[in-house]
């Protein structure tokens, strides 16, 4: 944690010092809140089927939320967010011509949900996502202590299910949204010094569930935003070099996750290793380790099906398990979301290419701003975005904290800190 506040790595100009100091967005805070609070009732095996209540719960306010500020949302989608506003026109114009009616609707609402996202007045305060984790936290305690719902306990050894995870901690029934949320609340709470030493207690509390959830692409993703934090506070870094060192740091870790599997089988005789990447499994065949990471296996099924479907435009709505070019391995049954930039391209097409695109260039502008801790936490979202591409559908508390920090950096949460940029930083 020494290099998670590095000095002078954490803030853009973000306007004059004379403008006024910009209004949390009431209305986001209402999602996140309530997305929250359904993920709470969700355990960890349940996945909420279409039509539900606690689907209704978490798709209808993602629906009807961004429609409050419509002006707002257009002049995003044409401003900063218009190669979302082109993915949805092209691709959904694609599918529609195919009456994919179902492709279309869920591409709607990641255009509305991004746009959305987009508008200056997408604004959350530091303090109240403080207090959510804290209420959280105490919903949690409260869950387990009263029933049998979390299957995780809140200290190591209290698991009740399986007693080889019985040292894996969480506060949610899905270990997922504890490991997440926490690492959000950790790259919120070291922007600067003054934040973390106001919120010790806090930081060290989310910390925690961090690291003893053993979620491994947390505490990856913990490891890229702190190597970042230190190599951007060693010396003034220009624009350029802030920008390819985090694009090709979010790429390149992504690449070795792609090419790990013989290096996993040498060191699954470690104890540390096997617990983070196999599950506490070990004497494991080069086959079962990659059918453990998985990961790379989905990637290499998405592509395929985008270099398959029709004119390269995707396939449009689809259940995984029923257009998998090869199975994983016997009693599997994958979702097929946990990547969520190949699972568009399998789905989109090229127009899903945007997507991506989009993301790149709030870097661009993100290290052309000076704002180090924006651009320190890229490789981190771009590792949530292929590990846990789940979290990003519209609906999703947790990717929407992430997606805020890609598309505004710092400006997004208030405080607001400012700082004028070095010389070294304004040339792109």
């Amino acid at each position: 944690m020494t290099a998670l506040a590095a000095q002078g790595g954490s803030t853009p100009e973000l306007s004059s010092m004379a403008a006024p100091e910009p209004r949390r967005s009431l209305s986001l805070l209402l999602f996140i809140v309530l997305s929250m609070l359904v993920a709470m009732s969700i355990d960890q095996k349940e996945t909420p089927e279409v039509g539900s209540f606690a689907y209704l719960l978490l798709v209808v306010p993602s629906l009807l939320l961004p429609l409050t500020e419509p002006l707002a949302v257009a002049r995003a989608l044409l401003g900063r967010a218009r190669p979302i506003l082109i993915f949805g026109i092209v691709a959904g114009g694609w599918h529609l011509m195919r009456g994919d009616l179902r492709a279309v609707q869920q591409l709607v609402l990641i255009v509305l949900v991004l746009g959305w996202l987009s508008t200056d007045r997408a604004r959350l305060a530091t303090n109240d996502l403080v207090r959510l984790y804290l209420a959280l936290v105490v919903i949690g305690a409260f869950i387990w202590l009263q029933s049998d719902f979390n299957i995780w306990g809140l200290l190591p050894g209290f698991t009740v299910e399986d007693a080889a995870l019985s040292w894996r901690v969480s506060f949610f029934p899905n270990i997922a949204n504890t490991a997440v949320l926490s690492l959000a609340l950790v790259l919120l709470l070291t922007r600067t010094w003054e934040l973390a030493k106001r919120h010790t207690g806090v930081l060290l509390l989310a910390t925690y569930f961090l690291l003893f959830s053993f979620v491994r692409t947390a505490s990856i993703g913990l490891a890229l935003y702190a190597f970042m934090r230190w190599w951007l506070g060693r010396k003034p870094r220009s624009a350029r070099a802030s920008f390819w060192m985090a694009l090709g740091l979010g790429v390149g870790i992504n690449l070795l996750i792609a090419s790990s599997v013989f290096i996993v089988n040498y060191l699954q005789q470690f104890e540390l290793i096997s617990r983070l990447f196999l599950r506490s499994e070990s004497d494991l065949t080069p086959e079962e380790i990659y059918a453990q990471l998985y990961r790379p296996w989905l990637w290499m099924q998405h592509l395929e099906l985008f270099w398959t479907s029709p004119s390269m435009m995707g396939l449009g709505f689809f259940e995984f398990v029923d257009v998998q070019i090869e199975e994983l391995n016997v009693g599997t049954t994958p979702a097929g979301n946990e990547a969520q930039l190949t699972r568009l391209l399998a789905t989109y097409g090229l127009p899903g290419a945007l997507y991506s695109y989009f993301f790149i260039a709030r870097l661009r502008e993100a290290a052309r701003l000076g704002d180090h801790w924006g651009v320190a936490c890229f490789p981190t979202f771009v590792l949530l975005m292929m590990q846990w591409g789940s979290i990003f559908h519209p609906s999703d508390a947790n990717g929407a904290l992430f997606t805020l920090i890609a598309i505004h950096g710092n400006s997004a949460f208030l405080p607001l800190i400012r700082r004028p940029l070095l010389p070294a930083q304004a040339q792109a």
